[in-house]
Formats: C-alpha cells, sequence, structure tokens
C-alpha cells in the first residue's frame, strides 16, 4: 500500500498528494462527482465508460492513491460521505430528514433498476421459467437473510400452483436436498455464494440430478459454478448498513418479474390466484 495513506486521510486530500496523469486525474474527478447511491453498484467497466479511461486506469489509480483496488476506493468514498452527511439527532430538522429519504429510496432505485437491466438481456429468465413450468418440484434454499428471500419467491409462486416448497428449517432443507430427483428444481439463495448451509443443499441437490438455480451477488462464486441456472443479483455497499435491505428489494421484485413471466406462459394458472382470493374473501387477518 503506498504509504502517504493513512485511514484518516480523506479521498481529495490523497488525490492532491500524489502527481496522477490526466487519465487518472479526471477518474478522480468522476468519482468525486457519482452521487453516492450509484457509486455503490458501479463497477470498473461503468466507471472506465463514464470517465473515458481504461480499467488499467483505475487500477493505477487505487494503488497511487493506497486503495487495494476500486472496491475499497469506493467503500472509503461512501464511509467519508457518510461521515461528513451526518446529520444533528433534531427532530425538528425536517429538511434533513427528508434528503435522508430522499437518498434511501434512490439507492433502493437505482439496486432495483440494475438488476432490471441483468434481468432484459435475452435467455436470462427463459431457462429459469422454463424449468419453474416443467419442475415436478421445487425447492428453495437460503440461510438467515436469503431464507427471507426464499420466503418472498415462495409466497409468489405458490399462489400459482406450482410445486413450490420451502423450509427455513437447515435439517429439512438438507433433507428436502437428498430427496431430489432429475425432474426437480432446486433455487439456492447467497450473495457471497459460499454459504456453507446454502451449498450443501446445492451439491446435494446437483448429485440427484436436479437443476440447481443460483441467486447470487458473484458470478465466480462456488455457488454460481456449480448452479445450472445462476442468477447474479446487485450487490455491495450502496448505503450504510442498508446492503441486506437493497438485496430483499431486489429479490421481492425478481419474485414478481417470475409470477408475470409464468402466467404470460401460462394464462391458466392465474386463476389458481384468484382461487385463493375468493377463498379469503373479507376473511384475511
Amino acid at each position: 500500500m503506498n504509504e502517504l495513506a493513512t485511514n484518516n486521510e480523506s479521498f481529495e486530500t490523497r488525490v492532491s498528494r500524489v502527481n496522477l496523469f490526466a487519465a487518472e486525474r479526471k477518474i478522480a474527478e468522476q468519482l468525486l462527482e457519482i452521487p453516492a447511491h450509484q457509486l455503490a453498484i458501479m463497477t470498473s467497466s461503468d466507471l472506465s465508460e463514464r470517465s473515458n479511461a481504461s480499467r488499467s486506469s483505475i487500477d493505477r489509480l487505487s494503488r497511487k492513491l493506497g486503495y487495494p483496488g476500486l472496491k475499497e476506493m469506493r467503500k472509503a468514498l461512501i464511509l467519508e460521505r457518510a461521515g461528513a452527511d451526518s446529520l444533528p439527532r433534531s427532530t425538528t430538522d425536517n429538511g434533513g430528514l427528508g434528503e435522508i429519504a430522499h437518498t434511501v429510496t434512490q439507492a433502493m432505485a437505482a439496486r432495483v433498476i440494475n438488476f432490471g437491466q441483468y434481468l432484459e438481456r435475452p435467455g436470462v429468465l427463459d431457462a429459469l421459467v422454463d424449468r419453474l413450468l416443467s419442475a415436478r418440484s421445487v425447492q428453495l434454499f437460503g440461510a438467515g437473510e436469503s431464507a427471507a428471500l426464499c420466503s418472498t419467491i415462495y409466497m409468489r409462486l405458490v399462489r400459482l400452483g406450482l410445486p413450490v416448497q420451502f423450509s427455513d428449517e437447515y435439517h429439512t432443507q438438507v433433507t428436502l436436498a437428498s430427496l431430489m430427483n432429475a425432474q426437480d428444481l432446486a433455487i439456492c439463495v447467497s450473495y457471497s455464494g459460499r454459504t456453507k448451509s446454502v451449498m450443501w443443499t446445492a451439491e446435494l441437490a446437483k448429485q440427484t440430478g436436479a437443476d440447481v438455480a443460483a441467486l447470487t451477488g458473484s458470478a465466480t462464486s462456488p455457488l454460481a459454478r456449480l448452479s445450472t441456472i445462476p442468477l447474479v443479483v446487485p450487490t455491495g455497499l450502496s448505503l450504510p448498513g442498508s446492503a441486506e435491505v437493497l438485496d430483499r428489494l431486489a429479490t421481492a421484485v425478481l419474485s414478481e418479474i417470475l409470477f408475470q413471466c409464468i402466467i404470460q406462459r401460462r394464462p391458466d394458472l392465474v386463476l389458481n390466484s384468484v382461487k385463493i382470493d375468493d377463498t379469503f374473501g373479507e376473511e384475511r387477518l
């Protein structure tokens, strides 16, 4: 790491203390202008296109400023801005609270739009929708926050009468995975793509011959590599402490996208959802 870099130095201070090539300086200027919610999900390719600079220039800038890479540089900038933008804890500062509301909603919108652009690519959703409609059974596997996301997907798909199952209890997940066969589909959710319990259920399902769909934040993770149907969710810092909330929102959107894609292929299945509503009528608790 560059010896000039200390944990207490701001990004602008680091920039002012090193000699930068014109391309590197332009990258630094772009980073200072990008809103935090966009910066959080920006890749090196995005930044390269925006600053009209090569990815090697981005890597070189990171090292000159004392960061291992773009990820660490982005994180430092986001945390720096969070500190600079900290507001007094005043219940009368409505303008400040409104700014927070705006920032959070913009971060949510950026995450969902980014995911939507990925799902719009030709062929990304086709394999998953096809298997959801043809599978003998669909099993959902996830732990912690990912289990909550599995529940969101389950609640939408079960309304269509699909043979979908989900249990948030670990041993039950392992049991269900071991009983699958080549006619089945496993949907495994882990944003790291490395969660041990999820990897075990994915490996068990794969051994039975079942297809494995992976919902993960890393295209190069063990879970993504093991899967036959990978889906990559946008992940990373957006706001301090908000990653799980934004991931959950993106997956909630996916559950609705799958719901709508399925009824587009099989319009008759929407009658199951109507039947459920008719059953409850006005008696929902």
